[in-house]
C-alpha cells in the first residue's frame, strides 16, 4: 500500500467594518486525493471477517468555512455580541481504479455490521440499501412489497438492487452563540449548533423490533405505522432501510450566567479578580431521529470505525448544571 497524495486549493478572505463591529470570514477549499488510503471488506475466503484498508483512485472534497459575527447593539449597560459559524463539505469518490466501480466496507449482518459502501459518484463511505416504495397490511401482515429499482420504479424486493440511501458524515454543520453583557459585569451566553444531511443505523430499534420475539409498538400495533415501516420490520432484518434514519439534530448545547465580582470581594481570596457563573449542558435536542441520541455511535469494533455510523446500547447525553467559581491571581 501506498501513501495517499493529494491537491488542494483554498482561498478566502477576512474583512471587518464599522470599527469591528461587523466581521466575516470565509474560506473556500477544494481537494483531491490520489491513493486515497480507504477500508474495504475483507475476501471471505480468508476466513477472518472485518476490513483492511487500501488504496482507492480518486477522492474529491470540496466546501466552504464561515464565521460571521457582530455587535448588533451596544447602548452603555449593554452589550450584545452574536456570531454564526457554518461549514459544508461535499466529497465523491471519483475513482476506485480500474478493477472497482463500488467496494463493500462491511455488509455481514450476522455480526451485526454495516451497509455502507464506497461507490464512484456518490459520497465516501455512503448507505446503500435496497428501499421499500409500497406496502400492503392484511390483518397486520405486510404483503405486495415493492422496492426502489434504481431507475425510478419499482420491483419485486427480491430483485431489487442496493440503492443510495445517504451520507455517513454530515453535509453541512454550523452553530450559533449570543453573549448579553449587562453593566459590564454580568455575562449571558447561550450556544445552539447543529448537523444537517447524514444518516445513523438505529441499531436500538433494530433490537426492539427485530430481535428477541419483537418488542416495539409496531409489533403489536402494526395497523397503526406506515405500511413499508412494517413489511421492513417484518422482514427478518433482510429489509432495513427503516433503520438507516435522519440523524440531523439541532442542539441547546449551553447557556449560562457569569456575574464578576467586586474587586473588594476578590481581595479577601488575595485574587484580583474573582467570578461566578452556572451553565446548562446539552439542555434540549430538535431532531426526527427515531433512536436515544442522534451523536451517540459505536467508535470501533464490528460496528464502529471508519463510516460506521451505529447506535446501540449506547447512552444519551446527559444534561448538565454546572456552578464554578474562577479565581484570577
Amino acid at each position: 500500500m501506498s501513501p495517499e497524495r493529494g491537491k488542494e486549493f483554498e482561498g478566502g478572505f477576512e474583512a471587518g467594518l464599522l470599527n469591528d463591529r461587523l466581521g466575516i470570514e470565509f474560506t473556500y477549499y477544494n481537494k483531491r486525493t490520489v491513493e486515497a488510503i480507504l477500508d474495504r471488506e475483507t475476501p471471505p475466503s480468508i476466513g477472518i471477517p472485518g476490513t483492511q484498508p487500501f488504496n482507492a483512485g480518486e477522492i474529491r472534497n470540496s466546501g466552504i468555512e464561515l464565521l460571521a459575527r457582530g455587535k448588533p447593539l451596544s447602548i452603555g449597560f449593554l452589550d450584545w455580541d452574536l456570531s454564526v459559524s457554518l461549514a459544508t463539505n461535499d466529497n465523491e469518490v471519483v475513482s476506485l481504479g480500474p478493477a472497482f466501480d463500488s467496494l463493500a466496507l462491511n455488509r455481514q449482518w450476522v455480526t451485526a455490521a454495516t451497509a455502507i459502501r464506497h461507490q464512484v459518484g456518490f459520497p465516501v463511505g455512503s448507505w446503500f440499501e435496497k428501499r421499500i416504495t409500497s406496502a400492503t397490511l392484511v390483518n397486520g401482515v405486510a404483503t405486495n412489497i415493492m422496492c426502489d429499482d434504481g431507475a425510478g420504479g419499482s420491483v419485486p424486493c427480491a430483485n431489487a438492487p442496493l440503492v443510495y440511501l445517504g451520507r455517513t458524515t454530515p453535509e453541512f454543520e454550523g452553530a450559533v452563540t449570543s453573549t448579553f453583557t449587562l453593566w459590564r459585569n454580568l455575562r449571558l451566553f447561550g450556544l445552539v449548533d447543529f448537523k444537517r444531511g447524514y444518516r445513523k443505523l438505529d441499531g436500538n430499534t433494530r433490537v426492539r423490533c427485530g430481535f428477541f420475539g419483537g418488542r416495539c409498538r409496531e409489533n403489536i400495533f402494526p395497523q397503526e405505522y406506515d405500511p413499508r415501516r412494517i413489511a421492513a420490520i417484518q422482514s427478518n432484518n433482510t429489509l432495513i432501510d427503516y433503520l438507516i434514519d435522519d440523524a440531523s439534530f439541532t442542539k441547546l448545547r449551553e447557556v449560562s450566567a457569569t456575574y464578576t465580582l467586586p474587586a473588594a470581594w476578590a481581595a479577601y481570596a488575595r485574587a484580583s479578580t474573582a467570578s461566578i457563573s452556572v451553565a446548562g449542558r446539552n439542555l434540549y435536542t430538535w431532531t426526527k431521529y427515531g433512536g436515544l441520541e442522534p451523536e451517540a455511535f459505536f467508535l470501533g469494533g464490528s460496528r464502529g470505525g471508519s463510516h460506521s455510523i451505529w447506535e446501540q446500547t449506547t447512552l444519551p447525553q446527559l444534561a448538565q448544571w454546572v456552578v464554578a467559581i474562577n479565581l484570577g491571581f
